[in-house]
């Protein structure tokens, strides 16, 4: 199903930028660039009227916490359509699509790791295998002082670069 990437980043977009509770111009654009990459993809049911919900949201400008809540709510509504969510390529592509949202503002602080890391653990049938055993190590190791250092940042900012590069 060639939506289920597009459907799974996107919700890992709203996933990372929503995880420090503030959404930056840069997160913002995000979102908007992913709106432009699968517009080809709306000429089919169920991906159209997705599509159509999301960008009705991202036309007004600004991004709002309720709004985030309302992409939530329709990430959700079009979940069984569009995802097979517990396969492993699933969750790569939810994970890609969180450094997507973590990266997108240039900055990663302890919030955002936190809740990731959080995510890691949910997903604990993932833990064993790559690239979310390295994930989960690295964040860990990030928090053990409960702050993110610059060098920390950087190696984050490098890994989650190489995340990207997966192909799934």
């Amino acid at each position: 199903m060639k939506t289920q990437k597009p459907f799974n980043h996107f919700k890992g977009i709203i996933f990372g930028i929503s995880s420090d509770g503030r959404i930056t111009r840069g997160q913002f654009q995000e979102m908007k660039l992913w709106c432009q990459a699968h517009e080809g993809l709306c000429q089919q049911s169920p991906f159209k009227e997705f599509f159509e919900e999301i960008k009705s949201i991202l036309d007004g400008g600004t991004m709002t916490s309720e709004e985030i809540d309302e992409l939530k709510s329709i990430l959700k509504k079009y979940k069984s359509q569009l995802s097979v969510p517990e396969t492993v390529e699933a969750r790569i592509q939810m994970l890609q699509g969180i450094c997507y949202g973590i990266l997108a503002d240039e900055q990663i602080n302890k919030y955002e790791i936190y809740v990731l890391k959080k995510w890691l653990e949910e997903n604990t049938t993932m833990l064993s295998l790559s690239p979310f055993k390295e994930m989960y190590a690295i964040l860990t190791d990030v928090m053990d002082d409960g702050q993110v250092d610059i060098k920390e940042e950087k190696e984050l900012k490098k890994y989650f670069s190489e995340i990207l590069k997966l192909e799934v």
